[in-house]
């Protein structure tokens, strides 16, 4: 059977390449070189409704840890001119460790960067506004349709799907080798998720979620079990027809739960202890590498063609050039019999230059759930104009005040003011004040026209009525609280429930 070949080659494939060994799970790095690129992803789900009692697998996929900060090296070394390592590099080196751990000791959090950064406001990544001590280092990128498969009904049509929701699943990563002596998928540990999963915001099939307790969680990940953190191909890097690619997964061995017709026709054959669900588990994972040449592509896709069709379990696997960066993500794989012999059993991915767009989105959601609303506001003005305050008018050489940009008008800097009224305020508090700006601005024409003086003079003036007026309905607002207050009630953020 074709199955058991794929098993069989997933296994050949990892002695080949080096990814597999004789494993020992109280010291998986030992000093070896092997890294491990991909993860394999389990979707678990518990619907009291379905009378489910445990939590109870629902899909399994490939998924892989994405950096959130640029390389510092990469910095460092294009500063380099690219030349080769010199006799006193590692002296360079030292040195810049020990600017970091300056960096660091600094402050109570650790700023965003890293020294010698020669980035501007409008270079550094949305989370970097963000102190480390309050966000995540590394985001797990994975299949959309693998994470929440309720939400691909084009995918999943099944009724009984229509009853899950993300409230009932939990997430887990885990890293999965393969003994060369007796082939057998090994677990080498289990990580918990956060179950916030963030989608793409147009329905592309790609999501991102993060560790429970991510420190201690990547220590053990990238020091002890050798797996390793990938970032993004350069966006500026020309892809060319042919180009190698390889493909870092599991290959899945059991068919998911979300891919049944109907639920609770097994429940007595999966009436097992937990452990024996773990050891279930860690044997339908096989890890998997094959390598493919890019072949076709169309606006928002690429194919690579492979000597076999990928098997399941692909999904959501990272696709690397031959510097090991990422250029995409597998979104799946098409049909030998499609109609289109030209994509016909290729791999379907997601370029690069797809997944940037998408998580610069996440991780503005991401800062905005993080930071206070004014300091969220303060970051965004910082990254969309590059500089820090200054607000929409700054005063020019002569002192005068001008709109900000070389090419911002009047009337685009009153638009973007009411823009940010807007994000700011209520509907109904944005119209109020626009009616306050349009009954000054009448009233300082009125004033002209009738009595004249000085524009500056009469505009204080009409502000100072405004404000006088302002303060009485602040003071009637602070009464009616007083009168009415009720010191059982207090204002409180939900967090989690």
């Amino acid at each position: 059977m074709r199955f058991t070949s794929i098993i069989c080659q997933a296994a050949k494939k990892n002695n080949r390449r080096g990814r597999g060994g004789s494993i020992s799970t109280t010291n998986c790095g030992g000093g070896s070189s092997r890294t491990i690129k991909s993860l394999a992803l389990s979707v678990y789900f518990k619907q009291p409704d379905f009378g489910m009692k445990e939590y109870e697998i629902l899909s399994r996929a490939s998924a892989y840890l994405l950096a959130v900060d640029p390389d510092p090296s990469s910095s460092s070394s294009s500063s380099n001119g690219g030349k080769k390592d010199g006799p006193y590099d590692h002296l360079e080196k030292n040195e810049r460790d020990r600017k970091v751990k300056m960096h660091k000791q600094g402050s109570q959090y650790t700023p965003a960067g890293h020294p010698g950064d020669q980035r501007s406001l409008k270079e550094l990544g949305w989370l970097e506004y963000a102190p480390r001590e309050v966000r995540p280092m590394v985001h797990c990128v994975c299949s959309s349709h693998v994470l929440s498969p309720y939400l691909w009904k084009e995918y999943y049509s099944q009724d009984w799907l229509n009853k899950v929701r993300q409230e009932h699943c939990v997430y887990s990563l885990e890293v999965i080798d393969t003994d060369e002596e007796t082939m057998k998928a090994v677990s080498l540990g289990k990580f918990a998720l956060n179950p916030y999963p963030i989608h793409h915001p147009e329905g592309k099939d790609i999501a991102l979620i993060h560790l429970k307790q991510e420190e201690g969680s990547l220590k053990i990940l990238t020091e002890d079990l050798g797996v390793e953190i990938l970032r993004l191909r350069d966006l500026d890097e020309i892809y060319e027809k042919e180009d190698e690619v390889t493909f870092e997964g599991y290959v899945v061995a059991e068919t998911n739960q979300a891919d049944s017709p109907t639920y609770g026709n097994d429940n007595e054959k999966k009436n097992t202890s937990s452990s024996n669900k773990e050891d279930d588990d860690a044997r339908v994972f096989y890890p998997y590498t094959e390598s493919g040449r890019l072949a076709y592509h169309t606006r928002d896709r690429f194919y690579a063609t492979t000597p076999e069709p990928l098997p399941e379990g692909l999904c959501g696997a990272p696709v690397l050039d031959t510097n090991n960066m990422v250029c995409g993500t597998v979104e799946g794989i098409v049909s030998k019999d499609h109609s289109n012999k030209d994509i016909a059993g290729s791999a379907a991915l997601m370029p690069n230059y797809i997944m940037a767009p998408f998580i610069d989105y996440a991780e503005r959601f991401m800062l905005q759930k993080i930071l206070p609303k004014n300091l969220f506001q303060k970051a965004v003005t910082a990254k969309t104009t590059g500089q820090i305050g200054g607000g929409i008018f700054q005063k020019d050489a002569k002192g005068n005040m001008q709109p900000s940009g070389s090419s911002l008008t009047y009337e685009e800097a009153f638009d973007r003011a009411v823009d940010q009224l807007k994000e700011n305020h209520t509907p109904e508090e944005v119209d109020a004040i626009l009616n306050t700006v349009q009954r000054e601005r009448k009233e300082v024409l009125e004033i002209m026209d009738k009595e004249g003086g000085e524009l500056d003079e009469v505009v204080n003036k009409v502000r100072e009525r405004t404000l006088q007026v302002r303060e009485m309905i602040h003071e009637e607002y602070r009464k009616d609280v007083s009168n009415n207050d009720d010191p059982s009630i207090v204002d409180a953020e939900v967090i989690e429930r």
